[in-house]
């Protein structure tokens, strides 16, 4: 389906335009700097021009009776669009899963290289073509709306049905939903919502899109490129091209997408110029974005139209699949009836209006992402930039006019979107970008000096892991208007506006210089490069690209405005692809206490890629088990996207031993409190009620509960600083003093049971053990144990007597409930006895439990 709408030039009209929703509100700060009043103007224009040009189109239509407004050549409708200044009528005439992964739009959504989730999903695109749209088709129901007061141009045996192929095709294309029945006819966005509209009136309707604050359109359309178009058409910069870039030089955030045609093995005029020269009407613009359409493997298709343009502009811009595209159609092909199950299947479906579609998409998808990272919009010009920035160089090197600029590479946009520095438009003339993540994209709005050669500076590092690629590119002007009486081939350039670069290796004192694109007298030669300022020819998209960037090195991009270019700021988009990864965020040091087993693993770093190196370029590679030394530095560096950063440097400082500290003995009166203080060489004393881990009890100071035996706590000092080192803890006693006879009874009734006791009643308990009842001798009859002297100051004796003969089991233990002495007595027998020597042990509250056959009986021991 070799179709595309063969527009011939247009007097007047003949335009397009074009998970984070584009909000009303952020609609509405897309246009707040737009000239309301001005778009007004302009609308009203347009309508009045295409009510006039259509009054024309009747009265030719009525002195040709025998010739139609709308007819079917070679399957593609062709419409009287208007009659151009010398009384000729001007036609235009028509103009995916697979086209999505050719160019890499795949790689947005879940699961691609990018790790978003990108479909188009709250955007809207606006969709300009031949007819009505096939809204309850089954691929685009409840993704498309045919606005309101459009044509039905009709479809089958004498136009029965309201509807149009082409239309609901190229809709697919761009908005297709993902089903599964279908599932290689999903489309680029498809996410995304489309405003449909005919190709009447198209500016008008453009002008109200845009000033809506809506962003990207797309226009399968243009001149019939035959021999219904003049000559002198091909290639010029007529009224139409003109007014197309009247309307979007004052909406600067929105781009349309127009496709190339395909006319180039046709019979016809072009035929003399080998495919050359067949741009015509919008396709001719400064400011859209015309696209051709290459084969599934990227061969050159034999329809696609080639430039350039007569001033010697790149056209088309950009390439993408336009070969075999399978989509919706509106009628079933072999009944001619209207059907929701209609697709085109790939055979015989190809044209560069399914080439544009998917252009248009991936733009949307783009700025969906931009504004997803960074909270804001692209202009048309940054977009343009980023998408002819990143595009794969086919055919010729450099830009030639068959492939334009190369195959649109979304991946390679979109991660440059990514990873682009964190920079806003600084308005000062020299500045250096310290935060380079990989890519570089700003929008300048500077008044530049008007005299070709004071210059803007901007100074970025190169990765050296792929090219460095320069661009710039601006949203221009209309141009001086081409006509019949020019002649053909006109090389006057029609920039109003002129802005130039080079880009210079800072160290090696190298210069580079833009592309210089083959002209109309050589558009079968290779691109060259400038030899001086403004030596290239009219484009406003320049690119500067240096294959073999040195890793590291700095490269200066200076930018000039030509002294014919208007006095007033006209903003500049700068993209720049191939400069170095930011290094790893790491600090400017790391410590570690003493003593340390930390390896290069404990350095805390975030990056992509990390890899540890002994010195700062050079060196070795540093493996992860390696351990740190002492006032050593370290060096890592970060890989993405297979290109390595430079290294971020850290120092790794050990801090000394911490002494332990000196707790205090303590003495406390039983069922009183205690603040605990404790002496640190160095940090400060922190207390815990464990040996090990636990949670802190105090800094520097910690009073205790009321105390009712004799309690332990532990005490460390600690440095404060990040990491925080900790000495070893020092077990701190509180020996609860009993002072006389009440002390004393009170002591008798609380005791810290073992763990082991299970058979004791429990009594009060408390965060550290159980505290229980000591069962009495009165209630073990049958056994008698007599413990003397008690208190002690060191050596006791113990004597047990039993009314059976048994063996003893003797422990004992501290207030803590932690075993001190175990003694075995197997002998059976009905007396038992034996002196223990405390001399050893501190003074405090102990306990004795004798274990007598199935009792057990529990006696209080207290060493002065």
């Amino acid at each position: 389906m070799k179709k595309r709408l063969h527009l011939t030039i247009i007097l007047f009209t003949f335009f397009a335009l074009s998970a984070n929703a584009q909000t009303k509100e952020e609609r509405a700060k897309n246009v707040d700097s737009i000239n309301r009043i001005k778009l007004e103007e302009l609308k009203t224009r347009f309508e009045t021009n295409h009510l006039n040009a259509e009054t024309k189109v009747k009265d030719y239509l009525k002195k040709h009776p025998k010739l139609q407004r709308t007819f079917i050549k070679n399957g593609s409708t062709y419409y009287l669009h208007h009659i151009d200044g010398d009384g000729k009528p001007v036609y235009i005439n028509t103009k995916n899963k697979e086209s999505g992964v050719l160019i890499k739009a795949d790689q947005l959504y879940k699961g691609g290289s990018i790790g978003a989730n990108i479909t188009g999903e709250g955007m809207v695109v606006g969709v300009w073509d031949g007819g009505q749209v096939r809204e309850t088709h089954e691929l685009l129901a409840g993704n498309v709306t045919m606005q309101a007061n459009q044509t039905l141009d009709g479809v089958g045996a004498n136009k029965a049905y309201g509807g149009n192929n082409h239309m609901t095709h190229v809709s697919g294309t761009i908005v297709g939903k993902d089903i599964t029945n279908q599932p290689a006819a999903r489309g680029i966005a498809y996410g995304a919502k489309a405003l449909c509209y005919d190709w009447n009136s198209d500016l008008s309707e453009m002008a109200d899109f845009g000033t809506k604050g809506y962003l990207i359109s797309n226009h399968s359309y243009g001149y019939s490129n035959d021999t219904t178009t003049a000559t002198w058409n091909f290639g010029a910069y007529d009224e139409t091209a003109k007014n197309w870039d009247l309307l979007l030089r004052n909406l600067p955030n929105y781009l349309p997408f127009i496709a190339a045609g395909n006319e180039q093995e046709d019979s016809g005029n072009r035929k003399a110029k080998l495919g050359y020269d067949i741009i015509t009407g919008s396709s001719a613009s400064k400011n859209a974005m015309t696209v051709g359409a290459v084969n599934g493997d990227k061969s050159m298709s034999d329809y696609s139209n080639w430039g350039p343009t007569d001033d010697g502009r790149v056209k088309p811009d950009i390439v993408t699949k336009g070969t075999g595209i399978n989509s919706s159609l509106y009628a079933d092909k072999t009944s001619k009836t209207p059907s929701d199950t209609a697709y085109s299947g790939t055979v015989n479906s190809q044209g560069t209006s399914y080439a544009s579609p998917a252009a248009a998409a991936s733009g949307l998808l783009l700025q969906q992402y931009y504004n997803s990272l960074h909270k804001t919009y692209m202009k048309s010009s940054t977009l343009k930039a980023l998408m002819l920035g990143t595009a794969e160089d086919l055919g010729q090197p450099g830009p030639d006019h068959k492939f334009g600029w190369g195959l649109l590479n979304v991946e390679k946009a979109a991660n440059a979107i990514k990873y682009k520095s964190v920079i806003g438009s600084p308005l000062k003339a020299i500045m250096s970008d310290s935060s380079s993540k990989g890519a570089y994209i700003e929008e300048i709005s500077l008044k530049f000096p008007a005299d070709t050669i004071t210059e803007v500076s901007r100074e970025i590092t190169a990765s050296g892991c792929e090219p460095l690629i320069v661009s710039i590119a601006w949203t221009d002007i209309e141009g001086i208007e081409q006509t019949s009486k020019d002649g053909i081939d006109p090389t006057a350039s029609r920039l109003i506006y002129d802005y130039d670069m080079l880009v210079k290796n800072i160290s090696k004192n190298t210069i580079y210089r833009t592309w210089k694109p083959s002209v109309m007298a050589n558009r079968i030669a290779n691109a060259t490069h400038e030899y001086t300022w403004f030596d290239g020819n009219g484009n406003n998209y320049k690119q500067v690209k240096i294959d073999s960037a040195i890793a590291g090195d700095k490269y200066k991009i200076y930018l000039r405005k030509k002294t014919t270019s208007p006095d007033s700021v006209r903003l500049l988009s700068l993209v720049v692809t191939g400069t170095a990864f930011a290094k790893p965020l790491l600090a400017a040091t790391q410590n570690f206490c003493s003593p340390s087993t930390a390896t290069i693993a404990s350095l805390t770093v975030t990056g992509t890629g990390i890899k540890w190196y002994n010195a700062l370029t050079g060196g070795k590679i540093i493996a992860d088990t390696t351990k740190l030394i002492d006032k050593t530095s370290y060096y890592a560096s970060q890989t993405i996207l297979g290109c390595e950063s430079p290294r971020g440097a850290i120092a790794v400082t050990q801090s000394p031993i911490l002494e332990a500290p000196i707790a205090h003995e303590t003495n406390v009166k039983l069922g009183t409190s205690v603040t605990l203080v404790a002496t640190c060489a160095a940090g400060t004393p922190n207390w815990y009620a464990t040996s090990t881990s636990g949670t802190s009890l105090g800094s520097v100071s910690f009073t205790t509960p009321e105390l009712a035996a004799n309690t332990a706590y532990y005490v460390d000092c600690e440095s404060g600083k990040n990491p925080t080192c900790v000495s070893s803890r020092t077990h701190q006693i509180l020996r609860v003093q009993i002072t006389n006879s009440t002390d004393e009874k009170k002591a008798e009734g609380v005791v810290n049971t073992p763990k082991e006791v299970s058979e004791a009643k429990i009594g009060v308990k408390n965060e550290a053990n159980f505290r229980v009842k000591a069962e009495s001798a009165d209630n073990d009859s049958d056994v008698f144990i007599n413990v003397f002297p008690n208190p002690t100051t060191g050596l006791f004796y113990w004597k047990l007597l039993s009314n059976e003969p048994s063996g003893v089991n003797l422990t004992m233990y501290n207030s803590m409930g932690t075993e001190q002495l175990n003694q075995s007595f197997s002998t059976l027998s009905q007396t038992h006895e034996g002196t223990i020597d405390l001399n050893k042990i501190e003074t405090g509250v102990y306990f004795l439990k004798f274990n007598v056959g199935e009792k057990n009986i529990i006696r209080k021991i207290i060493k002065n």
